[in-house]
C-alpha cells in the first residue's frame, strides 16, 4: 500500500499503525516539516456517534501539553486536517505495562522503580489540578532504557471543571482499576487516581487483579465491596512495607488514602530506601606511631606563615590522634630521635599568601628493627593540599582537614600493601592467577576451592601480584554464596580487592571483584559504579560487561544491557551465562528472532566448549536453561542429569538445576533441588526474592518455607 499523506505527515497506513481505539487511530509518521518521527493520533470521523469527541480530543492535547515532565509523553502539535483533528506527539519505542504483565509479574525492585517514575509523573499532573481518571497498565509505556512514560490524557479532568465532555450515561475509564467513587459515578478528586495507582501496581507486583471478576458487574461489585486480598496472600514473601503502602492506596474510604500522588511518591521513596541495604565501606586497620616535626615555612611572608604553622601543627596532631590505632607525637626539631619507637614521620612545608595556603606533605615510613639508633627509610609518599579560606582561622582549618584526609588515605593504602620481600616470581604468579580464574568460572564448589588455592599460590610466588588479590576477592564473594551467606567472606573479598587496588590503582579486575561483592550483598548502585570503573580502565574486562549488563537489565535499561552483554560474549564466548542474559533482554525488547538466534548461538558455543572441558558446570547448566527456554525439554533435562552426575553433592549444581526444572514447569523436581541446594550450603536467599525463573514456585508452601 502506498504511503498516505495527512497534513504535513507521511506514513504507511498498514505497516506504521501503532494502535487504535473506538475514537482514534495512532500511526508512526514522519513530520515532513521538522523531519522527525512522531506518533500521530488521528480522530475518527464519528461526530454522529459522539458529538463531543472532537472537544475531548482537543482537551487531551491541551492538558498533556501543560505538563512538562520526563515521565509524561511530550505533545508536539494539535491541529485539524481533512475534516478531523490530530495530535502529534513524542514517538516512543517500548512496550506497555499490560503487555509485559501478560508474560510475568514484576520483581519488587523493578516494580518499585517503575512505580516511582509513574507516581512522579502523576504528581506533576496533580500539582496542575488534573485528575487522570484512566490510570491502567496499557497507559504506562516502558522504554528500552528503563524509563516509564505516562500516556493517554483523553479523559483527564481539571479539578473544578464543571463542563461535561464525557459520554452521557457511560462509565468513563477502565473499570478493572477504578476507584469505588468512580464506579458510583460521583464527583472525583485526586485520591481517585491514588486508588487506581494502587490497583495497577498491586496487579504488577502480584500478577493478580485486586478486584477480579468474570464480568463487568462482578468487577464493579468487587470494587464496591472493597476487600482485596492482601498481597502477601497472593505472592509469598511480599515485603511488609510495600504491602501496607498498596493497601493504604486501595482503602475504600478516600479519607484514609494518600491525599495525592505527591504523598504517594514520598512514601515510595522511603520504601525504596528501606528495601535497599545500607552501604558499607572498605577499610583496613591503621596502626603505628607517627612523628610530626615543626612545619617548614616559605612564600612571600614567612613570618605570617609561621604564625599559622605552629597552631596548625597542634590542631593536626589532635585530629590525627582521633584515627583509631594511630599515635601522634610532636617533635621539637627536624632530626630523628634515637630514644623513641616510631613507624612514620610526617614532614610539612607550608606556603601562604593572604588567605591562600599550599601544603607539601612528605610521609616517610621507617624500619627500626635492625638498628634502633639508625632507622632505615623504607618508602616515602609526597602529596599536596591547597585551600583558600575567608580568614586565617578558616585557612588553618581547611588545611588541617585536607591533610587528615590525605594521611588517612595513605596509611590505609600502606596497611593494605604486603611487606616487601626479596623473592618475587612474577611469571609463576601470573600463571597461577590465570589458571585460577579459568577454574573459578567453571561453577562448582570444588572448582571454587581449587581456584582459591591457586590464587594463594600466586600470592605466595609474588606478594605484589594485583590480579591475584583481585581474583581472590571474586572467589571470596562467590564463597559467600556457596557457604550459607557468611558475611565474613564478603569482608575478605573487599579487603583483597582493596589490596589489589593499593598495589595497582588501575587494576580493572579488582573493581569488578569489588563490584561483585557489593552485588551479591544487595548493594546494586555500588556494584554498578565499580563495574563502570572497571570498563573505563579496561574495555576488555569481560566479566564487568556481563555483570553490569545483568544489573542494567534488572533496572529495566534493556537497550544498554544488550550492548554490554554482546560485548561480554565477544570477549568471552565460552561463558554461556552471557547468552542466557542476552536472550532475556531481547525478549523484553520484543526482538524475538534475535533472542532465538542468541539462544542457538549459546547452545552451540556450550556444546563446543564442553567437548574439551567436560567439567564446566557453568556452561552445561546455562546451556540447559537456554534449551528449556526454547522448549527443548528433553535435551535440557538430559543436561541437568549429566550435571548432577558430575557433581551430585554440589550446591551450585543443585540450585541451577532447580532453575532449569522451574523453567520447564517441573515443580516438584525444582523444589526438591532448591532444598538440596540449601542443605549443601548454597545461599539461595540471595536469589529467592529476585530470580524470575523461580516465579512459578512462589505460590507453593514449600517455597514459602524456604523464603522464611
Amino acid at each position: 500500500m502506498p504511503e498516505a499523506q495527512f497534513a504535513h505527515f507521511r506514513f504507511d497506513p498498514v505497516a506504521h499503525k501503532l494502535g487504535e481505539g473506538p475514537l482514534s487511530e495512532v500511526y508512526r509518521a514522519l513530520d515532513t516539516v521538522l523531519e522527525r518521527t512522531v506518533a500521530l493520533k488521528i480522530l475518527r470521523n464519528n461526530a454522529e456517534i459522539d458529538p463531543k469527541a472532537d472537544t475531548r480530543f482537543e482537551r487531551e492535547a491541551r492538558h498533556a501539553s501543560r505538563v512538562s515532565h520526563p515521565n509524561i509523553t511530550t505533545i508536539y502539535e494539535y491541529g485539524k486536517a481533512q475534516n478531523t483533528s490530530y495530535i502529534a506527539m513524542e514517538f516512543l519505542e517500548g512496550r506497555t505495562l499490560d503487555k509485559i504483565l501478560k508474560q510475568q509479574s514484576l520483581g519488587y525492585e523493578e516494580g518499585v522503580r517503575i512505580a516511582l517514575q509513574v507516581s512522579d509523573a502523576l504528581s506533576a499532573l496533580h500539582k496542575h489540578g488534573m485528575i487522570h481518571r484512566d490510570l491502567k497498565p496499557a497507559n504506562i509505556m516502558l522504554l528500552p532504557d528503563g524509563t516509564a512514560k505516562l500516556l493517554d490524557f483523553g479523559i483527564v479532568r481539571v479539578k473544578g471543571d464543571t463542563k461535561n465532555i464525557t459520554l452521557d450515561g457511560v462509565l468513563v475509564g477502565t473499570v478493572l482499576y477504578m476507584s469505588p467513587e468512580q464506579v458510583r459515578g460521583v464527583e472525583l478528586d485526586l485520591r481517585s487516581d491514588v486508588f487506581a495507582f494502587g490497583s495497577v501496581f498491586y496487579h504488577a507486583l502480584t500478577g493478580s487483579l485486586p478486584f477480579p471478576g468474570r464480568s463487568f458487574p462482578e468487577v464493579c461489585m468487587s470494587i464496591l465491596d472493597g476487600k482485596p486480598r492482601r498481597p502477601s496472600e497472593v505472592r509469598m514473601g511480599f515485603p511488609q512495607k510495600l504491602e501496607d503502602f498498596l493497601m493504604r492506596c486501595l482503602d475504600p474510604d478516600p479519607a484514609r488514602r494518600y491525599a495525592d500522588a505527591g504523598e504517594v511518591h514520598v512514601a515510595l521513596l522511603s520504601i525504596a530506601e528501606a528495601v535497599a541495604p545500607v552501604n558499607g565501606n572498605v577499610s583496613a586497620a591503621i596502626s603505628g606511631r607517627i612523628l610530626l616535626p615543626p612545619v617548614s615555612c616559605g612564600g612571600p611572608n614567612p613570618h605570617a606563615c609561621s604564625l599559622i604553622a605552629g597552631s596548625m601543627r597542634k590542631s593536626l596532631a589532635g585530629e590525627l590522634n582521633r584515627i583509631k590505632g594511630l599515635d601522634v607525637e610532636l617533635l621539637e626539631g627536624h632530626g630523628l630521635p634515637e630514644d623513641k619507637e616510631f613507624d612514620y614521620v610526617l614532614r610539612l612545608e607550608l606556603q601562604t599568601a593572604s588567605h591562600k595556603g599550599g601544603l607539601e606533605l612528605f610521609l616517610e615510613k621507617f624500619d627500626k628493627k635492625k638498628d634502633p639508633r639508625a632507622p632505615r627509610l623504607l618508602d616515602m609518599w609526597k602529596d599536596h593540599v591547597e585551600y583558600e579560606g575567608s580568614d586565617d582561622f578558616d585557612l588553618e582549618a581547611g588545611l588541617v582537614r585536607g591533610t587528615v584526609r590525605v594521611v588517612r588515605k595513605r596509611l590505609t593504602e600502606i596497611a593494605l600493601r604486603p611487606v616487601e620481600t626479596a623473592r618475587r616470581d612474577t611469571e609463576a604468579s601470573r600463571n597461577h592467577a590465570k589458571h585460577a580464574h579459568e577454574t573459578l568460572h567453571k561453577g562448582t564448589t570444588k572448582n571454587l576451592l581449587a581456584a582459591i588455592s591457586s590464587f594463594r599460590r600466586a600470592i605466595d610466588a609474588d606478594e605484589f601480584c594485583a590480579i591475584a588479590y583481585a581474583g581472590l576477592a571474586e572467589a571470596m564473594a562467590r564463597k559467600f554464596l556457596y557457604w550459607d551467606g557468611d558475611s565474613a567472606f564478603l569482608d575478605e573479598a573487599r579487603e583483597n580487592a582493596a589490596r589489589a587496588l593499593a598495589l595497582d590503582p588501575d587494576c580493572a579486575e579488582a573493581h569488578t571483584s569489588l563490584g561483585y561483592a557489593w552485588q551479591v550483598s544487595g548493594h546494586f548502585t555500588d556494584a554498578q559504579r565499580e563495574y563502570q570503573q572497571a570498563i573505563q580502565l579496561d574495555n576488555d574486562e569481560w566479566l564487568a560487561h556481563r555483570l553490569l549488563g545483568g544489573l542494567r537489565a534488572r533496572a529495566g535499561n534493556f537497550k544498554n544491557a544488550a550492548g554490554l552483554l554482546l560485548r561480554a560474549i565477544a570477549l568471552k564466548p565460552t561463558q554461556i551465562g552471557s547468552y542466557d542474559h542476552l536472550y532475556g533482554v531481547y525478549q523484553r525488547l520484543n526482538r524475538y528472532e534475535e533472542a532465538i538466534e542468541t539462544a542457538d548461538r549459546g547452545i552451540a558455543a556450550a556444546k563446543g566448549h564442553l567437548a574439551t572441558v567436560v567439567d564446566n558446570q557453568e556452561a552445561r547448566l546455562h546451556m540447559a536453561m537456554l534449551q528449556a527456554r526454547l522448549g527443548l525439554a528433553d535435551e535440557a533435562r538430559a543436561q541437568v542429569t549429566k550435571a548432577r552426575e558430575t557433581a551430585p553433592k554440589d550446591g551450585y549444581t543443585s540450585f541451577h538445576s532447580a532453575c532449569v526444572h522451574a523453567i520447564l514447569g517441573d515443580l516438584p523436581e525444582a523444589m526438591d533441588l532448591l532444598g538440596k541446594a540449601q542443605e549443601r550450603g548454597y545461599y539461595i536467599q540471595s536469589e529467592l526474592g529476585r530470580n524470575s525463573d523461580l516465579d512459578v514456585l512462589r505460590g507453593l508452601k514449600e517455597y514459602q518455607r524456604l523464603v522464611g
